[in-house]
């Protein structure tokens, strides 16, 4: 495989596209199980998560983006609509598991809208340099607690042949206090990744993002 040196805010939104798909097939295998405690706790983990990422596309990335092309609109009213739906179907979640097999092919379908109408922008937007300050306004403009939650979810829920990646991602001041902090508050709370061998073929589809920048 060729190596492609794709901009470290692009692979992190691949990455925290990876981990969503991961974390609901995760979900799904709690409930299949009859973990329904667990379920449950990943269910608003997962709803809490697609929250923060949501608001960093609202807020930052899609206003970036139709900054430089003017008419060029990344909500559209399909994506608004599984944005409601994505709410309210998270939303009940957590009451009833199994709900998990509507959220999930909503889930992937949304992931996959976004990363169709984003990515070939964003990439054909931005300069190197653009990149690197792009990147460096989303770390500045995350609450340090939202921050918090997103790493250590994503070194929990990213699966395992892209953990390297995402690692070189994550600024090593912050995985130091991931360690000493981030971590162990994290896993009180919503315990660990009910990790498998064997993924969801969407799950393991759209591995191929953070794979060629391995």
């Amino acid at each position: 495989m060729h190596n492609v040196d794709l901009p470290a805010a692009v692979i992190g939104f691949g990455g925290v596209h990876l981990a969503l798909r991961a974390e609901a097939d995760g979900i799904a295998r709690l409930a299949e199980s009859g973990a329904h405690g667990a379920a449950r706790r990943r269910a608003r983990l997962l709803a809490q998560v697609l929250a923060i990422h949501h608001h960093t596309e609202d807020t930052l990335l899609w206003p970036a983006l139709e900054e430089r092309h003017p008419g060029f609109a990344l909500t559209t009213p399909e994506l608004e609509d599984q944005h409601r739906r994505l709410d309210e179907e998270l939303a009940d979640l957590p009451g009833n598991v199994h709900l998990i097999e509507a959220v999930q092919p909503l889930l992937i379908a949304h992931l996959e809208a976004e990363e169709q109408r984003a990515l070939p922008v964003w990439l054909a937007s931005f300069s190197a340099e653009e990149h690197k300050r792009f990147g460096r306004m989303l770390q500045r403009s995350t609450p340090l607690g939202d921050a918090g939650l997103m790493i250590a979810w994503l070194l929990d829920a990213t699966p395992d042949a892209a953990l390297p990646v995402a690692r070189r991602h994550i600024p090593a001041s912050l995985q130091a206090i991931h360690k000493l902090w981030w971590r162990g508050r994290y896993e009180r709370r919503w315990g660990r990744f009910d990790r498998y061998d064997q993924f969801d073929p969407a799950v393991a589809d759209s591995m191929g993002t953070l794979a060629l920048a391995s």
